[in-house]
């Protein structure tokens, strides 16, 4: 057959079958738009990250960086640049800060130094700066920065409110840079400003926090050696890019997270194409075997089927691609603001080549995987017109005991699949994509049993005769009736699953951090720090805080990042007088007294199960820490989840962190009120005692949690809107799905005009059709749901360390089938109330 010959035949299908061809092709779009969507999504958080630290790096390719972030004497750049084999070296000095500026709104920003020897490096950020302008006292900033803070590319000489360490000052914004001058790195969350400058403004006065050093020619290793020596155990020794790994660490278990969600949700969508489909298999069927008796060969059919196959697969992966960049760039476009504490990042979209070829390729394959089912007709023992004497309308036959035989065949892939996930817990992938084709596999007898039970109830009340005939019509369109509950089950699968999972690790989180909050009432904390890593000098703040009525107890909180063994680790330290420094719901392995015990009395520390494992450690063995003050061993008294930070936490005694971090500054202050005393009156009275020339902020523990909930529900957003499309996919899915099934019947229907149904008959046949289906579809999915929920959370916990304490979700589940089933039952009856008015001259016809 030709290629002509081809596209007449699909053209010829597409003018008589476009309602059947246009749902599967939106079942496709539907999953290959959210998968691409997340892909970019994900990768543009990294990829934008590593276009910022490139631009800043240039031709750098090692550093010599601080473990704190309150840098090392910047004398040792002369003694780096002695270094035989050193080419360049130039210093910078980086800072978590905010900003605020007309808008009001504070925003969280890198604070950068470039001092002119940074411009030989030749990075595309210090490029566009002019040598002038890194001598000038101000900032320069990236037009995302001033897109933020509500200015423009003419708002140089403005003047920004600056907040680092403690510290508020008034600066000028000496440039604003867009693309047409930084290209993708005009949408990075940063400040450029000189280094003698930020210096003064962070009060680390002749102190850096890295030093850049670009190699001659085949030297880099005998450089880094050297740089180690440099270092005395004290300094961390990393390529230059060291920051992009740390993230692309940082990410990943969100990544996973949020990914794993994009492909339940891309499983589910290709599902809906693949049942939409089986919708078109009776149709294929009768086609096959009239061009089989017409002398059409079986080669010839399947590259017919498989033609019409690619074409629609290319057409609606096309489509997808399309709806998907829109998403990643409107509804997935936002970057997790929690990791602006811990790394420098942008907002721009970056499409790579592998997301666009994994989306598009996968929806073809998709496509063409579910279109193969009616080539089992071309088996040679099968006649080539056994379609037309099969039971019920041709191609709607089911044989024999297959419903039985399915649901066992679903039962083994459960048990396989579950048992896979029990060696492997990262084959969740494979466990969920079992899941959903066992749900799959379980619809046929699930259809068969309300059926006979609708017959008992119909049997048992002369007033529910339509109730009977939509039975009858149900049996005679067997793969018709499969399909379409099919679509409800996955649709139902797909979002109690992925909702009850997303809701389980908000609630861990939310838990995490009123447990972390619950140890004072009061917090004084810099502004936009949200886990407390940012320190601060306030020597006699703790005297004066003491001094206020109601206070009575004032306990210094130290915190920070530690990068160790390529993570970036959140750092707690608090006294032993802190009641409870372990947060109780997030112990792992270990007694949390015994534990909480041991950190009092120091050389103690709990750390996350993930660090713990990748360390091959266990409670009571020795961990040896990368610290300020060199390598320090400390006894694991007990693992806890990640508690809320992704790379993993470690949990310590304030004076244990003292010694090895050589500072007493602390990043936050615990307050405990006395007994009866008024909360709210203590902290204003506390933050009067601040002053207005702050950048400190006083916070109540109530609103200190309520902070942390807003970021985790902004972190895990992504999560939520794929959920959200996820359940409007599968209503629409659902309605088009059976309004194509009912536009398919007409003839039926007409048959029963003929019969004296009057219309409103009709419309309670249908309505019953519907209601079977879709609540044999529903309660599948459900359970399966259900199942899947708790697969999920077990990858959670066991893969990215967040806690997600397993809860069915009782209302939640009724709701989605609710949500689902009344939403498509209200989409229909206007196709409904349509075929209901079929002429009966349309059952002469065929």
């Amino acid at each position: 057959m030709r290629f002509s010959g081809l596209l007449y035949f699909y053209g010829r299908r597409l003018r008589t079958r476009p309602i059947q061809e246009l749902l599967a092709g939106v079942g496709i779009a539907i999953g290959v738009a959210l998968v691409f969507a997340v892909q970019v999504a994900n990768t543009s958080i990294t990829d934008a990250s590593s276009a910022i630290v490139h631009g800043i790096a240039g031709t750098a390719s090692l550093q010599l960086r601080s473990r704190d972030t309150a840098g090392f004497d910047a004398r040792l750049l002369a003694s780096v640049r002695r270094l035989p084999g050193v080419a360049l070296a130039a210093p910078v000095l980086d800072e978590n800060a905010s900003l605020v500026g007309p808008s009001g709104r504070p925003v969280a920003i890198d604070l950068a130094s470039a001092a002119p020897s940074l411009a030989t490096l030749g990075g595309n950020i210090t490029r566009s700066i002019s040598i002038h302008d890194l001598r000038m006292p101000g900032v320069i900033l990236p037009s995302a920065t001033a897109d933020a803070l509500g200015l423009t590319v003419q708002s140089a000489r403005v003047r920004v409110s600056l907040a680092v360490r403690g510290r508020v000052s008034s600066v000028p914004v000496i440039a604003v840079l867009g693309p047409e001058t930084l290209g993708g790195l005009s949408g990075a969350m940063a400040a450029v400003a000189p280094l003698g400058f930020v210096q003064k403004l962070t009060g680390l006065s002749g102190r850096v926090t890295r030093i850049l050093v670009t190699t001659e020619p085949g030297r880099q290793v005998a450089v880094q050696r050297e740089l180690t020596a440099l270092a005395g155990g004290r300094l961390t020794v990393a390529p230059a890019d060291q920051e992009v790994a740390l993230l692309n660490e940082a990410v990943a278990p969100n990544t996973e997270a949020t990914g794993f969600f994009a492909l339940v949700s891309g499983i589910v969508g290709l599902l809906l194409a693949f049942n939409a489909m089986l919708l078109t298999v009776p149709e294929r069927r009768r086609v096959i075997a009239d061009l089989r008796m017409q002398g059409v060969k079986p080669f010839q059919l399947v590259k017919l089927l498989l033609f019409q196959a690619v074409c629609l697969g290319v057409m609606a992966s096309l489509v997808g691609l399309l709806v998907g960049d829109f998403l990643s760039r409107t509804i997935f476009h936002a970057t997790p603001s929690y990791l602006a504490v811990a790394f420098p990042l942008g907002t721009q979209t970056v499409i790579g080549l592998r997301p666009l070829l994994i989306s598009f390729v996968g929806g073809v394959l998709v496509t063409c995987v579910a279109a193969a089912p009616p080539l089992l007709d071309l088996r040679r023992s099968r006649a080539v017109d056994a379609v037309y004497f099969e039971d019920g309308e041709p191609g709607q036959a089911l044989e024999g005991r297959a419903h039985l035989q399915l649901f066992l065949a679903g039962a083994a892939v459960i048990l396989a699949s579950s048992g896979l996930l029990i060696i492997w817990p990262s084959a969740i992938v494979i466990a969920i994509i079992g899941l959903s084709v066992a749900t799959l596999l379980a619809i046929p007898l699930g259809l068969q049993m309300v059926l006979w039970l609708a017959e008992r109830v119909a049997a048992s009340t002369s007033r529910l005769n339509m109730l009977t005939v939509a039975v009858r019509a149900l049996r005679a369109t067997t793969v018709r009736s499969l399909a379409l509950a099919a679509t409800g089950a996955i649709a139902v699968f797909g979002c109690v699953a992925a909702e009850g999972s997303h809701n389980d690790l908000l609630h861990g989180l939310y838990r995490d951090y009123s447990e972390y909050v619950s140890t004072a009432q009061i917090w004084v904390v810099n502004g936009n720090d949200d886990l407390a890593t940012s320190s601060f000098t306030a020597p006699h703040l703790p005297a004066r805080i003491a001094a206020v009525p109601g206070v009575a107890d004032v306990r210094t909180y130290q915190g920070g990042f530690l990068d160790f063994a390529g993570r970036r680790i959140w750092v707690i330290a608090r006294t032993a007088k802190t009641p409870a420094p372990i947060p109780a719901s997030q112990l792992q392995e270990g007694n949390g007294i015994t534990a909480t015990a041991r950190l009092r009395q120091g050389g103690w520390i709990t750390v996350s199960q993930q660090i713990a494992e990748a360390h091959h450690v266990r409670t009571g063995q020795m961990l040896v820490l990368p610290t300020p003050a060199g390598a320090v061993s400390y006894r694991i008294a007990a693992t806890t989840t990640n508690l809320g930070w992704s790379s993993g936490a470690i949990i310590m005694n304030s004076a244990d962190y003292s010694r090895a971090w050589e500072t007493q500054d602390p990043s936050a202050f615990e307050i405990e009120t006395r007994p009866g005393a008024d909360v709210s009156s203590v902290r204003r009275a506390v933050q009067g005692v601040l002053g207005r020339d702050t950048a400190l902020m006083v916070q109540t523990s109530g609103e200190r949690a309520a902070q942390a909930d807003a970021l985790a529900r902004q972190g895990l957003s992504r999560m939520s809107q794929i959920t959200l499309l996820l359940k409007v996919a599968a209503a629409l899915a659902m309605a088009a799905a059976m309004g194509a099934g009912i536009w398919q019947r007409r003839s039926s229907l007409a048959s029963l005009r003929i019969n004296s149904f009057s219309p409103w008959q009709l419309r309670g046949v249908l309505t019953y059709e519907s209601m079977l289906v879709l609540g044999t579809g529903a309660i599948t999915g459900a359970i399966a749901g259900i199942y899947g929920h708790l697969l999920i959370d077990r990858f959670l916990r066991l893969t990215t360390g967040f806690p997600a304490p397993f809860a069915i979700e009782g209302i939640y589940t009724i709701q989605t089938i609710l949500l689902i089933v009344i939403g498509a039952l209200l989409a229909l009856m206007i196709p409904g109330y349509l075929a209901s008015q079929v002429p009966p001259q349309l059952a002469l016809q065929d």
